[in-house]
């Protein structure tokens, strides 16, 4: 994941800290005020087109700690199909295998 989060930071002129893997079960990533970007290890389900659409989200909070406006222009303008990704990402839990949480 480290490799591909820094392609995409590179190809898009974002700036990021570093990248922490964590095992969490409500959360797929955050962003910290310093450029730390947290990913959730269960990410590695996902098809790669979502999981690159989810670093892209939390590179995109990098340049804007929230959601607002400006925030999504600039997902939609490194990301234009988004929106489904967030669907898909949203019903992605069904791709982690049932064993990652016993």
């Amino acid at each position: 994941m480290q490799a591909r989060l820094a392609e995409l930071a590179a190809q898009h002129g974002f700036a990021f800290g570093r990248l922490q893997l964590r095992f969490q079960r409500t959360r797929w990533g955050s962003c910290s005020r310093r450029g730390a970007i947290s990913l959730n290890v269960c990410g590695a389900f996902q098809p790669q087109p979502v999981l690159d659409y989810l670093m892209l989200h939390e590179l995109a909070h990098t340049r804007h700690m929230d959601h607002s406006a400006a925030y999504w222009q600039a997902v939609e303008s490194v990301c234009p199909g988004w929106r489904a990704l967030d669907r898909e990402l949203s019903r992605g839990w069904r791709h982690v295998p049932s064993w990652v949480f016993s």
